[in-house]
């Protein structure tokens, strides 16, 4: 038998051999950076923002527990000016310079006012091209640009694009490695919440890095999949948003770099598990501060958020209103929330839901509509309509009903006519802010009393009506809008000599309540 031995030189030597290529490789591992800014304050004249610098935060914490992004590797400015933006770019590029690499990746984040194609910050602009020439100047191998710029409105804080002037423009081009993301289109608002506590995308965005946007339960979220999320639940939000419909815009160039990770909840040291197959509408709350950690609408299947160790309120919307269920989730381990109750509420929410819940609406006011007799061009009365909105039918997610009573005199010969005018109908309708409008196909009975006629008698007639309606709606504060509403169709109504269909045409401006 042949013996082999290795000396302690050959094995140090050897080891050096095999080590050396690892250490080598561990240094090369891709290494994440962050430079996250927030500023409330814009220039002279635009109301302060109240959430900016908290949703920077948001970002901050959501890039450090579930991001990767360690702490020595993230720049934070909270309260900043241009020049200190401008300083701290210049600083942190030199950094990236002399320690990042072709493999790491960077994040940027602002949140602030902006207009004409420029960051406001604390009375100074910051041209958005800036962010753009230092996004491609960093020597690493992929870089994100976040943009969530804003300016403000009452409740509902409009941030962002002014509605006149130059529009931001983010491009795209000769950015090899580079993905930009900005929180609205380039002619829409973006928007605060008070809700929310903070823009209604960022809030999203961050729910779904934590684990809400993770569809291939692989407890780790990738690009699409955050963009994906964010979007949906933004376009969502906005609606009926009296700032308008908001959807995110995303460019990207990413060619040969596979998917890119941007999260991995099940690192995080905390998770909490929402243990219910149906999807829901679910908010998670911190009981301690009472912050809202996520208000997400989680789809079919169990749904883990990572969340920082602590006692946490979990809402599930139902009918009766909200199911509550209160979780502590221990240090570096995960609480789970479920049962049958909840299980119960979620299904019998989707059974109902089927699209936007349900509203109605009843509304008052003066009406105008063509004759259907001789000496009667016009006659003028009252109508009263009651609209419910929710899903019918596809294409039809409206249906109404009307009553109008109207009286007039006749001008060629003196006689009185009273009518009252009974109608369903149904259609779509579209919103854009706090306009609503709707289309209607509508049919009727009208009713019609005449007196005072020559021949001293009194005559009645029930005619059948067929009307296309189309109206407009302006919500207004406290659930009461103004309503527009205008109709055209036909009468069949009978005469001496037979049978005759009477064009027929309406308007009505009326005062509408929610109910």
């Amino acid at each position: 038998m042949t013996r082999l031995f290795i000396t302690g030189a050959w094995l140090l030597a050897i080891l050096c051999v095999l080590v050396g290529p690892l250490a080598a490789f561990a240094e090369e591992a891709p290494r994440r950076w962050a430079l996250v800014v927030g500023e409330n304050q814009g220039l002279p004249g635009e109301e302060r923002l109240r959430f900016a610098e908290s949703d920077a935060r948001r970002m901050r914490e959501v890039l450090q527990e579930v991001g990767t992004v360690p702490a020595e590797r993230t720049v934070t400015l909270l309260g900043t000016d241009a020049a200190t933006l401008r300083e701290a770019l210049s600083r942190f590029q030199a950094r990236l310079s002399s320690e990042a690499s072709s493999r790491d990746w960077l994040v940027l984040y602002i949140s602030s006012h902006a207009g004409d194609g420029s960051l406001h910050l604390r009375g100074t602009e910051l041209p958005m091209r800036e962010l753009v020439d230092f996004l491609k100047a960093a020597p690493v191998g992929v870089g994100l640009l976040i943009l969530d710029s804003c300016r403000s409105g009452l409740a509902t804080r409009l941030k962002g694009l002014k509605p006149a002037g130059t529009a931001i423009a983010m491009e795209a081009a000769e950015l090899e490695g580079r993905v930009v993301i900005s929180a609205s289109g380039a002619d829409e608002y973006a928007q605060e919440s008070d809700a929310l506590q903070g823009s209604y995308f960022t809030h999203h965005l961050a729910a779904g890095l934590r684990g809400a946007a993770d569809v291939s339960r692989d407890g780790r979220v990738t690009l699409e999949e955050a963009y994906r999320y964010a979007y949906a639940r933004t376009l969502e939000s906005t609606l009926v948003s009296p700032g308008g419909l908001q959807r995110p815009t995303f460019r990207m160039d990413l060619r040969g770099r596979g998917e890119l990770i941007l999260s991995e909840p099940q690192q995080a040291r905390g998770r909490l598990t929402l243990d219910v197959k149906a999807p829901g509408r679910w908010l998670v709350l911190s009981s301690e501060s009472g912050t809202l950690v996520a208000d997400l609408e989680k789809g079919e299947g169990p749904t883990t958020l990572a969340v920082a160790p602590g006692a946490y309120r979990i809402l599930l919307r139902a009918d009766e209103g909200f199911l509550e269920r209160a979780v502590t989730v221990p240090l570096d381990g995960s609480a789970s929330v479920g049962g049958a109750p909840l299980e119960q509420a979620a299904r019998s929410r989707l059974a109902r839901k089927g699209g936007p819940g349900s509203t109605l609406l009843l509304a008052v006011g003066p009406s105008l509509t063509s004759g259907i007799v001789a000496g009667l061009p016009f006659i003028a009365g009252l109508d009263v309509r009651l609209e419910r909105e929710g899903r019918l039918l596809t294409g039809f997610d409206t249906a109404g009903m009307g009553l109008a009573v109207r009286r007039g005199a006749g001008q060629r010969e003196p006689f009185r006519q009273t009518e009252l005018e009974w109608r369903l109908g149904a259609g779509p309708h579209w919103k854009h802010g706090p306009w609503t409008f709707t289309g209607m196909l509508e049919a009727g009975a009208l009713a019609v009393f005449q007196s005072g006629l020559p021949s001293a008698e009194t005559r009645f007639g029930l005619e059948p009506l067929a009307l296309v309606s189309g109206g407009v709606r302006l919500a207004e504060r406290g659930g009461v809008s103004a309503v527009l509403s205008t109709s055209v169709g036909g009468v069949v109504a009978r005469r001496d000599s037979g049978v005759s269909l009477v064009p027929r045409a309406s308007a009505s401006l009326m005062v509408g309540f929610a109910l």
